[in-house]
């Protein structure tokens, strides 16, 4: 059976539509309910190896989610291969459940009918990239008819490509948290500035060289905003050209890093010109001494020390911070070289400065 007019009209465009809204596809699935007549319709989407009671999923209609949850023992019993079921072909549990199964009693008359669910259907879709999702329709009374199922088969390849997009944008968006998160770890903020002046794009952590409601960069001084102006001439003339340093503040020691931009977006209401890379400042604390204390062998206080001087302190004032004697922060330091395999206070604060630890 092919959709209808109105069926493309109603629920291709609403499924199309979904990944923007939140929830995510919660009109395409209303209109699925109502076209179904279905008490529940829902979207759930493949995780690794966890059961399909606690995979995620988008529904319309009652939360029977919810109920079921109530019931984990007698979900953990549910006997149907989510996994093993053909792409594109609508089932019924009949086709599913196996009255042999010892399981077989208690999920289909002690869960099921206290969770109100005496008929479903269910789909499963795929993608190119292995992902998995469950397209699935329950009703407490009145069983579902072939016309039902047959709207449900009919929206498969519209599926597969909407898992197919949503697949794409959550492997990406899992690529951007960690990027970002490593970049916050490692004191690192950027921000993209158009061939405007003004700031398209920015990490999160970028706020303090920004203005208040982020637009462009805080210079400081009026040689840093005409540098700054200088390099969006240079980098709109040539993409691809060297990096370039602006202090900022009259503070050498704060300045960015203008770096030029990896990729040209296709559409871009203003496009970009270069990228800027500032480091923040981090605070290195007993988190990080305790992974160069793992790394290299260190004890505790041995490990706090190195931290203490890789931020700048004197042995004697390192060892006031961390109520020491001098001469016990001396032959603290001491072992520590030897453990480290480093040749004095500066080699050891670089070997710490270099450090994976810091990236905590």
């Amino acid at each position: 059976m092919a959709l209808t007019r109105t069926d493309e009209t109603e629920l291709l465009t609403a499924l199309h539509e979904g990944m923007h809204e939140t929830p995510r596809w919660q009109t395409f699935l209303e209109r699925l309910r109502r076209r179904t007549r279905a008490d529940y319709v829902s979207l759930i989407f493949a995780q690794g190896q966890a059961p399909m009671y606690k995979a995620t999923e988008v529904h319309a209609g009652r939360n029977i989610r919810a109920e079921a949850q109530k019931l984990e023992e007698l979900a953990r019993l549910d006997p149907i291969p989510y996994g093993r079921l053909r792409p594109g072909r609508v089932y019924s549990p009949d086709e599913l459940l196996d009255p042999a199964d010892p399981r077989y009693d208690r999920f289909r008359h002690e869960y099921l009918s206290q969770i109100g669910v005496n008929h479903s259907r269910f789909m499963r879709v795929t993608e190119p990239g292995g992902a998995s999702a469950w397209a699935v329709l329950l009703r407490e009374r009145d069983n579902f008819v072939a016309a039902d199922a047959a709207v449900l088969a009919a929206l498969e390849p519209h599926l597969a490509i909407a898992l197919r997009n949503f697949a794409t944008l959550e492997r990406e968006r899992m690529r951007a948290n960690v990027g970002e998160d490593v970049l916050r770890r490692a004191g690192l903020a950027w921000a993209v500035l158009g061939t405007e002046g003004s700031v398209i794009a920015s990490s999160p952590d970028a706020r303090p060289i920004l203005s208040a409601g982020g637009a462009r960069i805080v210079a400081g001084t009026a040689e840093a905003e005409r540098k700054l102006a200088r390099l969006i001439e240079t980098f709109t003339a040539q993409p691809h050209g060297e990096p370039q340093v602006v202090p900022l503040e009259d503070d050498v020691e704060r300045g960015l890093v203008a770096l030029p931009m990896p990729d040209r977006p296709l559409t871009a209401l203003t496009m970009p010109a270069y990228v800027a890379v500032v480091r923040l400042p981090r605070e290195r604390d007993d988190r990080h001494a305790a992974l160069l204390s793992a790394l290299h062998g260190l004890t505790d206080s041995e490990a706090r020390l190195a931290i203490a001087l890789s931020r700048g302190e004197s042995i004697a004032d390192a060892a006031l911070l961390l109520g020491l004697t001098l001469e016990t922060a001396r032959n603290y330091s001491k072992r520590a070289y030897a453990k480290t395999g480093t040749t004095g206070q500066a080699d050891l604060v670089r070997l710490v400065l270099e450090s994976v630890a810091l990236l905590a």
